[in-house]
């Protein structure tokens, strides 16, 4: 038994690639015991759902890292027996009819292959709790083809091999979290350094200036707009912007995490904590230390948690759920809502004190309906980039007339709605003109109105000098200054002229209005 123990220690604990680890054992233990396949779970009990972490079979290993949904019968066998576990490791012993076996064979059907998974029709099982100090971190489950493969003597064998197992999904799930987080931390900086704000010539001329007033301060930010207006991309902005440029920048949607789980996405937990906490993790305050924090949707936010976000504001301080020490933190706050927090604080569903916190300085994005002139900027920078994400060589080209659609629509959906809408027509065109037919064109054309005919092929370019010379053709082919056409367009001069000079555009007295 001490080989034994020796071989599977050396082997699970071998490299931090837990699939890799968890074959070389099975590959080892098969000539020990029974055996077609292991796996190991971490049960989740808010959602009564098994988290596989990895498996191995006679193909390989396997990282999984899912959760499975458990039904009620067998959820209920399971909290029996994890509670019988907690005070002595015996392993839990399984035959083909028993309700846990037609879960576990629920869950291979995701990733076992189709030889392996018909052997399944009739299998047993055996379960040990992995613990470190007395405290259950997960499963270890054997799996072997027939019935009744399991007897008390192979129970001896897992119980030997509990505590290297153990050890392994520490280290395994520390190592992931760790990997999640850098993969978070990268993408937060490709968004960053990618996000272009479009219109910061135009419609967001004044959200530009608010944005060059408030980000070189530390104080806190409260973007308002409709759901929609881009206002991530001005928290991206004013962070690029300040001091802070070179620490993180972590978002929250605050709409998007249950009530029960808010207090530790944002302050951290301790281990042990409650049911499921197998290790102390850091919360997204500790995550953005040095840097900037953006809680989008902070109107969603219970009010047990504004209470603790109004003790970090005024302090620098928090606890961990479960800590019994604070923590000091040094994050600048950008909160965004598209709901009315002063109504909201009127009947008592947002904190008074923290919307005074938070108002300090508030910037309104306004929605797109009401800046159409920078459409024609928005659709030729979406195409390019969506262009780019999709591997389309070439940007297609427009069609005529679908820009002034685009300007026309009130875009209840705002940016996004735009965004959407070019990557669904992208998708669509193969390589043929975009055209956007969703779309309700209500002025495309009047009735008894003749149709306009349509130019063929035309470029992007060519949407966007017409739209330049239908203003300078307003404007008497006046550029800058009063009534000029960069002020209509609501762009600087500088950058209308680049433009004319791009595509070609001369001035000229024959702009002028019919």
């Amino acid at each position: 038994m001490e080989t034994l123990f020796r071989e599977v220690t050396r082997r699970i604990c071998g490299s931090l690639q837990i699939d890799e680890a968890l074959f070389d054992v099975y590959v080892y233990l098969k000539g020990h015991l029974p055996l077609n396949g292991i796996c190991i779970t971490v049960y989740e009990y808010e959602t009564k759902s098994a988290r596989i972490i990895a498996g191995a079979y006679d193909s390989g290993g396997i990282l999984v890292n899912r959760s499975f949904p458990i039904s009620d019968t067998a959820w209920r066998t399971v909290q029996k027996w994890q509670k019988e576990s907690r005070s002595e490791t015996t392993p839990w012993i399984r035959d083909e009819t028993h309700p846990i076996n037609n879960e576990i064979k629920k869950v291979m059907t995701h990733f076992a292959n189709a030889d392996y998974f018909k052997r399944l029709e009739h299998f047993s099982s055996i379960t040990c709790a992995l613990k470190i100090r007395d405290e259950i971190i997960g499963n270890l489950t054997f799996v072997g083809f027939g019935p009744d493969r399991y007897s008390t003597s192979h129970g001896n064998i897992i119980t030997e091999v509990n505590e290297p197992f153990a050890i392994a999904l520490s280290n395994a799930l520390r190592f992931m979290e760790l990997e999640q987080n850098n993969r978070e931390l990268q993408k937060e900086a490709r968004k960053v350094k990618g996000d272009v704000m479009i219109g910061a010539d135009g419609g967001l001329k004044k959200v530009k200036h608010m944005i060059e007033q408030v980000a070189p301060t530390l104080s806190h930010v409260l973007l308002q707009g409709e759901t929609g207006t881009g206002k991530e991309v001005v928290a991206n902005e004013i962070h690029k912007l300040s001091p802070r440029s070179n620490g993180p920048l972590i978002s929250l949607n605050c709409g998007a995490i249950p009530e029960n789980l808010i207090d530790s996405e944002l302050f951290g937990h301790e281990k042990g904590s409650f049911t499921g906490a197998v290790e102390t993790r850091q919360g997204l305050f500790e995550r953005a230390d040095k840097g900037t924090l953006f809680l989008d949707e902070v109107g969603e936010l219970p009010l047990s948690a504004q209470t603790k976000l109004l003790r970090v504001i005024q302090t620098g301080e928090f606890e961990r759920v479960g800590g019994t020490f604070p923590v000091k933190c040094d994050v600048r706050l950008i909160c965004a809502t598209h709901r009315n927090l002063e109504n909201m604080v009127q009947k008592k569903e947002f904190r008074e004190d923290l919307w005074y916190r938070l108002n300090v300085f508030p910037i309104t994005i306004p929605p797109l309906r009401r800046r159409t002139r920078d459409i024609p900027l928005m659709v030729e920078h979406f195409i390019l980039t969506k262009c780019k994400e999709m591997n389309i060589a070439t940007p297609p080209k427009i069609a005529s007339g679908e820009l002034k659609a685009l300007t026309d629509y009130p875009w209840p959906g705002n940016v996004r709605e735009l965004q959407n809408l070019i990557e669904r027509a992208l998708i669509l065109s193969k390589g043929n003109p975009l055209t956007f037919p969703d779309l309700i064109h209500t002025n495309r054309s009047k009735p008894g109105e003749p149709q306009v005919a349509h130019k063929i092929n035309p470029g992007l370019d060519d949407t966007i000098a017409e739209h330049i010379k239908w203003a300078l053709t307003q404007t008497n082919g006046k550029i800058s200054g009063k009534d000029g056409a960069a002020e209509l367009l609501e762009i600087n001069p500088n950058t209308l002229r680049s433009r004319m000079q791009k595509l070609n555009i001369k001035r000229s007295s024959s702009y002028t209005r019919k």
